[in-house]
């Protein structure tokens, strides 16, 4: 009985530290209905810059990494095998576009939103924002639920990073300050009722340079609660130097982290008391 009772007692502490648990399956979606980055575009059948990236850190955080441009499977059966899904995408995902891989069905994008309600995670990643773009004053669904669309960007420009929510979960030990040169998107339709902004972009001196870029420091990295399930927007990841850098990989492990359900929640907006 005695060696039962320790046996249960190690399966226990086992358990407990996740040794058993189920590896994060992640579904990285990188169709281009509109423009195609660079660093989502395949050669020769092999991965992109990005997705062979995102592997490597999925194998070192022992996830398992789905690289797909098939939007099809953006559909409510699929979805069920998941965790988190990232979208690296562009243009109208219903649409075969630029690409000409297969496109998501017209039910697709209200399938997503509801597996994220029900508890999914997702996490957008630069381009993300211009997918299923707003009509006029209608403000689209998925716009809604990633919390901002893309409008322009200008010339690339080094630009500052400043954390506001310090702490949180979803930033890991990505570094207060931290500066890169990267293509900045600016944007509209901000959902300032459920955005947790994150970290503020300061184009500093490109104030002077750059017309559209003379305004107050603006969210870059955000997130929101959306019903069970969480939602991260992340606006950098256009060049490829950017995705080699540790920042960029601590921050985006992190993001796919807390998405996932891993630490607090924290997401109660916060816009009006960070963007001055």
């Amino acid at each position: 009985m005695k060696t039962l009772f320790i046996i249960a007692m190690v399966f226990a502490v086992l358990l407990s530290s996740n040794l058993y648990a189920e590896p994060l399956k992640i579904l990285y979606l990188t169709k281009s209905s509109g423009f195609e980055h660079s660093v989502v575009k395949r050669e020769n059948n092999q991965l992109s810059y990005s997705e062979k990236i995102l592997v490597e850190l999925g194998n070192k955080n022992g996830w398992q990494v789905e690289c797909t441009k098939d939007a099809s499977k953006i559909n409510a059966e699929n979805l069920k095998n998941y965790n988190v899904v990232i979208f690296y995408t562009s243009g109208d995902l219903r649409q075969a576009g630029t690409d000409g891989q297969p496109p998501m069905k017209p039910e697709g994008e209200q399938e997503l939103i509801q597996w994220i309600q029900n508890g999914g995670g997702f996490v957008g990643i630069h381009p993300a924002n211009d997918s299923f773009h707003s009509e006029g004053d209608k403000i689209s669904d998925y716009v809604k639920m990633l919390g901002g669309e893309f409008e322009t960007h200008g010339k690339q420009f080094k630009g500052k990073l400043e954390v506001v929510s310090k702490g949180h979960p979803a930033l890991g030990s990505f570094p207060d300050g931290w500066e890169t040169e990267e293509e900045w998107y600016v944007m509209k339709n901000l959902n300032k009722e459920t955005m947790h902004v994150l970290v503020l972009l300061n184009p500093g001196a490109e104030r002077q340079k750059q017309k559209m870029y003379n305004i107050p420091s603006y969210p870059i990295v955000w997130c929101s609660a959306n019903g069970k399930g969480r939602v991260v927007y992340n606006g950098l990841g256009h060049r490829e130097d950017v995705w080699d850098s540790k920042e960029f990989q601590e921050l985006l492990k992190a993001n796919i982290l807390w998405a996932s359900g891993q630490g607090e929640t924290q997401a109660e907006p916060n816009y009006n008391s960070v963007v001055k």
